[in-house]
């Protein structure tokens, strides 16, 4: 019997798991709006400089919370660098935020793939606590009035979902 119920939790375990990493967008109450995006303040992972979403008031910004350990987080990053060298002269910001990793593998990382978007650093995972997030990668799309659009759980692999990417892009800069 134990080892039934410790398989029953194991079994719901991981069901809620594929759960979080496959939801797609987040839908706001209508009555509400969309919810406004929390302020952080992080150090960038490859400078002591400390960067907080507050200093892009005004702007969109696209936020992804990812780790080294995260295979689809390692896949999809290139198509962001490609997406945000695209969009930048838009106005829009890139920010990714390394999650809960060790930081020297993160540099080590984001200079083997070429990526120059704002990186930053959250070992605690306190900033990825505090937007909901349980599972990597995850990406939030906030507008210029600093409402969150867009809450995108799992990857942006594969034609379809670079679309539904950059579908989303146009939502917060109009």
């Amino acid at each position: 019997m134990r080892n039934k119920t410790l398989i029953t939790i194991t079994f719901l375990s991981l069901l809620l798991l594929i759960a979080s990493c496959d939801q797609q967008t987040g839908a706001s109450n209508a009555d509400l709006g969309p919810p406004l995006a929390k302020n952080f303040s992080l150090e960038s992972v490859k400078e002591k400089k400390e960067i907080s979403l507050e200093n892009f008031k005004g702007k969109p910004v696209v936020v992804n919370f990812w780790a080294t350990w995260c295979g689809p987080c390692k896949l999809e990053m290139p198509f962001f660098e490609k997406t945000w060298r695209e969009y930048k002269d838009k106005g829009v910001i890139f920010i990714g935020i390394d999650v809960m990793d060790d930081k020297d593998s993160a540099i080590k990382f984001m200079d083997k793939l070429g990526i120059s978007y704002i990186n930053l650093y959250d070992p605690s995972g306190k900033t990825s606590n505090s937007y909901g997030v349980v599972a990597l990668p995850a990406t939030f799309f906030i507008d210029k009035n600093g409402n969150i659009i867009v809450k995108h759980y799992g990857s942006f692999l594969g034609d379809e979902a670079e679309k539904k990417f950059k579908s989303y892009l146009k939502e917060i800069i109009e």
